[in-house]
């Protein structure tokens, strides 16, 4: 059953996302081009699988997305058609408000799931796609992390990645009179702008200077990060410069002339603009005392503890590579818990 208000109910269930397996690559014929790349799969679903432990061992039912099988991809890869990006980053593509699921991206590997989910509560996933991707439909090249709920408050990033034509139709077809919403502008993907650890508790970045949080969140406590994740790295001696190629940066590598050209050619949907992320706010609350976090920070860890929250790392060594952290990774799709107005 789909239920969900906000981003720090109690989880219930969640989708975690899929990663490509390395041999899917293996006609690679540059060793070190296919060694590199397969590496970066291989680790990205080790730190997949152990996110789902780690979810399951808070007690939280997680599905994931199925992965096209090796011969249809390797056949697409063949007649030049390039690869896309894996099913890694379910939060992208569709977002829980209520008890509907809104899909904005119909991808193929996630249809057995939301079927799962149509047809236990008829209604309960709104696909304006119908399953099949067209450039005519309004959510169409819609990015579902710019929507954040905060119960009967809907925050709404009208950006690159979302428009107010977009925000329109939510109002439209989703939201009801209980619903307030508010429309912003920052530079998109709202789930690494600012993320609600529980009532009153908020941490956010350097993206969210627009935003005026504090007259919008009166009397709650904020933390803001002013310093990409990146920058964070370097600072405390993590970061090898010579692993940077100025967008994106491979964790444990010195990426060859010919991996970056092979990225940037074949793969360029893949990666993002990993300086600007702000990772420790792409994180998931499993509820009010715990959150996972892909990394260490003391100014966050030491802000959880002010407000009695155990930070919990799921590492995930290629989040500079992907530029997608365990937000992106993660849809909630049931929360324990109703709608309640917080603000």
């Amino acid at each position: 059953m789909i239920s969900s208000y906000t981003s720090w109910q109690p989880l219930e269930e969640v989708i975690v996302g899929s990663s490509y397996p390395g041999e899917y690559f293996d006609f690679i014929k540059d060793i070190a081009v296919r060694d590199q790349l397969c590496q970066i799969l291989d680790e990205t679903t080790e730190d997949l699988n152990n996110l789902q432990k780690v979810i399951e061992n808070f007690g939280a039912v997680v599905k994931r997305p199925l992965i096209v099988d090796k011969e249809t991809f390797q056949r697409g890869q063949i007649s030049g058609h390039g690869a896309p990006l894996p099913p890694l980053t379910p939060r992208d593509w569709q977002v829980t408000i209520g008890d509907k699921l809104v899909i904005c991206a119909p991808l193929e590997e996630m249809h057995p799931i939301i079927n799962e989910y149509e047809n236990e509560v008829p209604g309960s996933v709104i696909d304006p796609f119908n399953r099949v991707w067209s450039p005519d439909v309004v959510l169409n090249n819609g990015n579902a992390s710019c929507i954040v709920r905060v119960g009967t408050d809907i925050f709404v990033d009208n950006s690159d990645f979302w428009t107010a034509k977009q925000t329109d139709w939510i109002k439209k077809h989703i939201l009801d009179d209980r619903y307030t919403i508010h429309e912003t502008v920052t530079e998109g993907h709202g789930d690494s702008v600012f993320a609600i650890l529980k009532p009153g508790v908020l941490l956010s970045t350097y993206h969210a200077n627009d935003l005026h949080l504090e007259d919008e969140f009166k009397g709650w406590d904020i933390l803001k990060l002013n310093d990409p994740s990146i920058k964070h790295a370097m600072d405390i001696g993590k970061f090898k410069e010579e692993n940077y190629n100025g967008r994106w940066y491979v964790h444990d590598q010195h990426p060859t002339n010919e991996f970056s050209y092979y990225v940037d050619t074949y793969l360029k949907d893949w990666t993002g603009e990993s300086a600007e992320t702000v990772f420790n706010v792409n994180c998931l609350v499993l509820d009010e005392q715990h959150v996972i976090f892909s990394g260490y920070n003391k100014e966050v860890w030491d802000f959880c503890a002010k407000h009695n929250i155990e930070p919990i790392i799921s590492e995930l060594r290629h989040k500079y590579f992907w530029d997608g952290g365990i937000s992106c990774c993660t849809q909630d799709i049931r929360r324990a818990g109703g709608l309640e107005s917080y603000l």
